[in-house]
């Protein structure tokens, strides 16, 4: 079975970038969500930000050199941009991020592009998996014949094994590191 992911869903869009002469790069992203988020759904959103920020505090020593706390802004109920100040692009703090990013896309609000990208809306796919899996179990749907969650299934087994290879390779490299 072949994924339906393409090389577009994997291409990092360009961000608003900006470099000062001590060689801080404050760069901005665009988040759009599939719906209007609450007042009280921001908020986590905002806050996934400061927790990613605290846990690799440069102070430490650690990867992220992260200069200052990352500004989100919400331009539209649905339109959020953050904007991150470091020296360098890469780190853990990344995966820690996306991780979290993901999370609130299954859990709160599906984003639909992350910088034009719209793999996280991918994600959301396994939300509606699990409510209507919850709806079989509790007996509340109607039958029905779902090829499209077939293949959905389909998808995200080869996603898992994807996920878990990628897994293995950065234990593997961390190892010999």
């Amino acid at each position: 079975m072949n994924n339906n992911y393409t090389l577009n869903d994997l291409t990092i869009r360009s961000t608003n970038r900006t470099t000062t002469d001590n060689g801080i790069t404050a760069h901005t992203h665009t988040v759009l969500f599939e719906r209007p988020l609450t007042v009280e759904e921001q908020q986590p959103f905002t806050q996934i930000f400061k927790i990613v920020s605290e846990s690799f505090d440069s102070s430490q020593g650690l990867d992220n050199n992260l200069l200052a706390k990352p500004n989100v802004t919400f331009t539209a109920p649905n339109l959020a941009h953050y904007t991150v100040n470091q020296r360098v692009f890469s780190g853990s703090w990344k995966d820690e991020l996306f991780a979290r990013l993901a999370a609130f896309s299954q859990k709160v609000a599906i984003i639909a592009e992350h910088d034009g990208n719209p793999v996280f809306r991918k994600l959301g796919k396994l939300k509606q998996l699990q409510d209507w899996a919850h709806s079989q179990i509790d007996n509340s749907a109607e039958p029905e014949v779902r090829p499209d969650i077939a293949i959905t299934v389909l998808q995200l087994i080869d996603e898992v094994e994807r996920l878990q290879n990628q897994v293995n390779q950065t234990q593997t490299k961390s190892m010999n590191a």
